[in-house]
């Protein structure tokens, strides 16, 4: 055993460890489209950042907010609008030299968790995704008590449009989380209407709305609630609603879907995502002038780098 590789990646873990509060809150918080883009977040391999509890799919740039709007809203791919990461050489290399330390350490010691955890994620961020599922699985039967290796089971499975896979590893992982993790939350949503079970998403969304709604009134109260945390209390509630109106959409709830929008309106007129949400299913059902007029009002209130976003799908 190569004890100084041992020694890295105990230290590597450590390090992931400890970002993990700080990352979450970072990237699964509200979109901030005036923060400015990282270039380190582009890749997970390149860092420091190798536990799954950090790691968060897309492996590239995310424009998280088509998650979040209508089907129709959808660009050529459909769903979730990933931007294909570009790996360097230098990053390629770096990351196939450190697949190969995670092997040599498998060779001697297949269940080696640390070893298995840092191999799917290299093999992940790589585009390898068959083979980061195999050993993920591995992984799932070393630590079934971990969400995280769940999570990012099910978002890799999601990647392989495994969509009924995908659920039922978002599901495992939901039950592990002690309170609302919002990664599981988008990434349960998205998978649920990839499989065709809009139905099934809205149940799962309206319930979720109902635990984050009855901790806040908690909350306001002073009532102690152990049941809800600051993991849960991050969840951003806009969120929630717009993921709410994209599954009544898809289910054909027209209707529905435009109440959700209404409330989000009526309760938070300054977000500028209400109102493009509203607009962009307005106009799918031909309601052309009043779609206009949201778009426009999603235009005044959009944060300025959020502003070519609106005219992108006021455009459609």
């Amino acid at each position: 055993m190569d004890i100084a590789f041992e020694e890295r990646l105990e230290a590597v873990r450590r390090s992931a460890l400890e970002q993990k509060k700080a990352e979450e809150i970072k990237d699964f918080g509200p979109i901030d489209y005036d923060a400015p883009v990282e270039s380190e977040k582009k890749t997970i391999g390149v860092g420091a950042k190798i536990g799954v509890g950090v790691v968060v799919l897309g492996f590239g740039l995310v424009f998280a907010l088509g998650d979040f709007l209508p089907s129709g809203s959808d660009g050529p791919n459909e769903g979730t609008t990933v931007v294909d990461k570009k790996l360097s050489d230098e990053e390629k290399k770096t990351l196939q030299t450190r697949l190969k330390q995670y092997e040599a350490t498998l060779s001697i010691s297949p269940k080696d968790t640390t070893a298995l955890e840092g191999a799917s994620v290299t093999l992940a961020e790589l585009g390898d995704y068959t083979r980061a599922v195999s050993l993920l699985q591995e992984l799932s039967k070393e630590k079934p008590s971990d969400p995280d290796v769940f999570r990012l089971l099910g978002e890799v499975k999601y990647e392989l449009k495994d969509y009924e896979g995908s659920v039922a590893a978002y599901r495992s992982s939901e039950k592990l989380f002690k309170n609302i993790n919002f990664e599981v939350l988008r990434g349960l949503t998205n998978a649920l209407l990839a499989a065709k079970k809009p139905d099934e998403a809205v149940k799962f969304l309206l319930t979720s709305r109902e635990q984050l709604n009855s901790g806040k009134l908690n909350a306001a109260d002073g009532i102690p609630d152990n049941i809800m945390d600051s993991e849960s209390q991050e969840v951003d509630s806009i969120q929630v609603d717009l993921l709410l109106g994209k599954a009544y959409s898809d289910w054909g709830h027209v209707n529905d879907a435009v109440s959700v929008y209404n409330q989000l309106i009526s309760t938070h007129p300054e977000d500028f995502r209400g109102y493009l949400a509203k607009g962009i299913i307005l106009k799918e059902n031909g309601n052309n002038g009043d779609a206009e007029r949201m778009f426009i009002q999603a235009r005044f209130f959009a944060p300025e780098k959020a502003k070519a976003h609106v005219d992108r799908y006021a455009r459609k």
